[in-house]
């Protein structure tokens, strides 16, 4: 039988604004998903953020 240790979606996301980042971030907390960000940078005027987040309320990946 398969058992789903530990799981999380890894996403790259550009927003125009970095408050439109701080908004969506915003979002994810008050839905109370676990999330982590491993990354923030601006390329060409968009804010980009690399989080890694929750999936099926599985446990995050450690590390």
């Amino acid at each position: 039988m398969k058992k789903v240790i530990a799981a999380c979606i890894d996403r790259v996301l550009e927003f125009d604004t970095q408050q439109e980042a701080a908004k969506y971030l915003e979002t994810l907390r008050d839905k109370k998903s676990e999330f982590r960000v491993l990354n923030r940078e601006e390329i060409a005027g968009k804010y980009r953020i690399r989080i890694q987040e929750q999936y099926n309320k599985s446990p995050m990946i450690e590390g």
